[in-house]
């Protein structure tokens, strides 16, 4: 069965939420009150969409990370400029930046800790799925549709959804 992404994105850029539904799975609900039609995702449907989620950002946090640390760099030795590479240590070299600020590192440590909790959360929804059966539907918490819409949200607009 086809993942009905179409209708629920249309739902919700008019300013439709993801909700649970009372028999279980996620249901859009329209700005003006009222489930909309055709925009009922099963607990099948979500763990797909989950499933296709992660592998994308997988890949995604391993090219970005990748990239980012070449080009960002980083000091040298000590905080010297031996050594230094990247951005970091082009400008260290012409003198613009003595060392490392402080806010760089705490800006990377922050960047880090929410996509650590963001990966957290998406995995406990992984497990609770994985722990339903095929022919239950799972009740989901407004926590867990908050986290599913920001999922289907990003993906339409990273276009990675057909």
């Amino acid at each position: 069965m086809p993942i009905p992404l179409i209708p629920i994105i249309t739902a919700l850029a008019a300013g439709g939420t993801l909700v649970p539904h009372a028999a279980g799975g996620l249901i859009v609900t329209a700005a003006t009150g009222g489930y909309v039609a055709g925009t009922y995702l099963s607990t099948t449907a979500i763990a797909s969409l989950l499933t296709l989620s992660i592998a994308t950002v997988g890949t995604g946090a391993a090219v970005i990370t990748g990239a980012a640390s070449t080009i960002i760099g980083s000091a040298g030795i000590f905080g010297t400029t031996i050594g230094a590479t990247g951005l970091t240590g082009a400008l260290m070299s012409a003198g613009l930046l003595p060392s490392t600020p402080i806010a760089v590192p705490a800006l990377a440590g922050g960047v880090i800790l929410v996509f650590l909790y963001t990966a957290y959360k998406i995995l406990r929804l992984k497990w609770k799925l994985k722990g339903a059966k095929e022919e239950n539907e799972i009740q989901f918490t407004e926590s867990e549709a908050k986290t599913i819409e920001s999922i289907i949200k990003l993906m339409d607009k990273k276009k990675l959804i057909v």
